[in-house]
């Protein structure tokens, strides 16, 4: 839809160090104000309907002057049924303009919420891994719903409410100061009496508010990870602890929200009471002009309504002004991840040609540190060519993932760098390089949705046919098939209808369909049999031929044909060749490939040995 608004930036602040200032943020909501004011027409209509309803509000007044003047005059000669008429027509045109007037402002507040969570989602796309490391997805859900729906709501009304007040009260200020301005001076007090009040609560709504909307992301952060870790929390008997957790953020939440609406509630006694005598005060001054014969009894009764007229709106104005303040914390929240600058991005003056065929992917003196830690990768040094196959392995923590996580552009080293055909691949757009790539993950995900479209998210323009094809090359085409729906099965959210080992196989899939320059496989076949993986090595091995792979092994006796081995340990690579050189080293990797050589080799003893056990107690019964 529209483009974002550009303003101030808000700094991007973590969930337990809130240092706002405790006032009003008034740039804050000049700019939010913006995603209404796009809806020039709406709001022209709004305001139209604002106005015409502001002066149907002076109807009830004119006619009962009329009224009363006629009755007095003409006694029981008065047309009383006109006078009944008008009142009634008055009432139809004010619930037609009312009417228009909420549809537009519903149209302009959807609008609003759409354009807002459009605009922070945007930008949450475009961040790095880095960005999501640090933040849950409780974090960042809590922004983009219930901030961003909270925010809309308040934006619109308040906004509206504000140019529907301030109309009304205009228009009966001045027919009060046209009747009788020193009287009119009583009811005009109490628009700075209630500023004084709104002043002095402020502080204390706003920090309440913000406590509550911070609560608020825990709490739905704890659900959402209670939820995505149900497996893990029942395999170990841990739901008690986790509802303790979610009690004791949900008691908190409580008693924030208590805080916050006491002294919401405390507010609005005091700005009617106060309403309510400065009403009295100008009944009673009033009062005492009629009986001099200063005012006019019909004047003085339409005046005394408009003096309610008059109050309403401001009393609205006021309570919407604390809501404001209680959605400041929604607004600091939702501007602060819009506001979120990606620490990887494009070049703007890109000097080199794009490519047409990766021929080499070279790292020299990468180096690598988490958040300004310790660094966990060191003076890497390695080039692969197209057609060759990179496999990297080594003790867990040594670093494997962290180095392909920099291959892909991931995150951006700390040190050294990382070159395509001889470029740092920092000079080419971001967007292009993860094109050619072909991503596949230990812990593979697949969306909710048709198996087909899973793998089709490969390459989005793909046939139903090349679809298949990418399936069978994967090991995958088998065990869709034999699925109720084939390829049209819904995966479930997150893949949950499918296993570990068959969501790799789906992910191969996609990977493969995409037709990518370069190969990343971190621990990809770890959920399937060897035979199948064996199966998925015979399948791509055509296709690995004009291609850069690069494969995190756990399982050594899977990569004894990749052109290199690198053995990664603490974050530096140790030992590299191919698999016979490595074993001739008798080195880390050596050992490490006779270790898990013996536990394969017990493995398959005990599994012929109760194989030929069955068989013989099969022979005898």
């Amino acid at each position: 839809m529209a483009e974002s608004t550009s303003a101030e930036p808000v700094e991007l602040k973590d969930e337990f160090q809130d240092t706002e200032k405790a006032q009003m943020e008034f740039h804050l909501w000049r700019r939010l104000f913006g995603y209404i004011l796009r809806y020039k027409v709406h709001l022209a209509i709004i305001a139209f309907c604002g106005a015409v309803t502001g002066a149907t509000e002076m109807f009830p007044g004119l006619i009962t002057m009329g009224m009363v003047a006629d009755i007095k005059k003409n006694g029981t000669d008065a047309n009383l049924a006109l006078w009944a008429i008008l009142i009634l027509l008055s009432g139809l045109l004010a619930s037609a303009v009312v009417s228009g007037f909420v549809m537009y402002v519903c149209k302009v507040r959807s609008n609003a919420s759409y354009t807002i969570r459009d605009d922070a989602f945007r930008n949450i796309q475009q961040q790095s891994f880095r960005f999501f490391d640090r933040r849950p997805v409780g974090w960042l859900m809590s922004r983009l719903m219930s901030d961003c729906e909270r925010l809309s709501n308040i934006l619109t009304w308040a906004f509206l409410d504000f140019m529907w007040g301030t109309t009304m009260m205009l228009s009966f200020a001045i027919v009060m100061l046209v009747l009788n301005w020193k009287l009119a001076l009583f009811a005009f007090v109490f628009i700075p009496v209630i500023a004084w009040i709104t002043v002095k609560l402020r502080r204390s709504i706003l920090r309440t508010a913000r406590d509550v909307r911070a609560t608020n992301s825990i709490l739905t952060g704890t659900i959402n990870e209670s939820i995505m870790g149900v497996l893990t929390s029942k395999s170990f008997v841990q739901q008690e602890n986790h509802l303790k957790d979610l009690q004791q953020t949900t008691n908190r939440l409580y008693n924030s929200s208590v805080e916050n609406l006491t002294l919401s509630a405390v507010y609005v006694p005091i700005v009617m009471t106060t309403g309510s005598m400065i009403t009295g005060i100008t009944l009673a001054v009033g009062g005492i002009e009629v009986v001099q014969g200063v005012f006019a009894v019909t004047v003085f009764l339409a005046f005394m309504m408009w003096v309610r007229y008059f109050l309403e709106p401001a009393m609205e104005m006021a309570a919407w002004f604390t809501e404001m303040q209680t959605a400041q914390a929604s607004a600091e929240r939702v501007l602060a991840v819009m506001d979120a600058q990606p620490d990887i991005v494009s070049r703007s003056n890109n000097k080199y040609a794009i490519p047409t065929e990766i021929t080499s992917v070279e790292v020299k003196d990468l180096g690598f540190a988490y958040d300004s830690g310790a660094p966990v990768l060191h003076d890497i040094n390695l080039k692969i060519n197209a057609g060759e196959s990179l496999a990297i392995v080594g003790p867990t923590g040594g670093g494997k993932t962290t180095l392909v996580n920099l291959l892909c552009r991931f995150y951006e080293p700390t040190t050294g760098i990382v070159e395509v055909n001889g470029i740092d691949y920092r000079e080419f757009p971001l967007n292009w390089y993860r094109s050619q790539l072909g991503v596949v993950l230990q812990h593979a995900h697949v969306f909710s949705g048709p198996i087909l479209e899973n793998i089709r998210y490969g390459r989005i323009e793909a046939s139903d046919a090349e679809v298949v094809a990418a399936a069978r090359l994967a090991g995958a085409h088998d065990f869709i098939e034999a699925m109720e729906g084939g390829y049209q099965t819904n995966a479930g959210a997150g893949g949950s209808k499918l296993s570990a080992g068959q969501k790799q196989l789906v992910s191969i899939a996609r990977a493969l369909l995409s037709d990518p320059q370069i190969l990343v496989f971190d621990e990809a076949t770890s959920s399937v049999d060897t035979d199948t993986e064996q199966h998925i090595q015979q399948g791509i091995e055509q296709l690995l031929r004009e291609r850069i792979c690069f494969i995190i092994a756990h399982r050594l006796s899977t990569i004894r044909n990749v052109d290199k081995i690198a053995f990664v340990e603490a974050g530096r690579i140790v030992e590299l060749g191919s698999h016979i050189e490595l074993l001739r080293q008798n080195g880390l990797y050596a050992k490490m490939y006779q270790q898990q050589s013996l536990r394969e080799a017990v493995r398959v003893s005990f599994e012929l040995a109760e194989r030929a056990s069955n068989q013989q107690v099969h022979r005898e019964t």
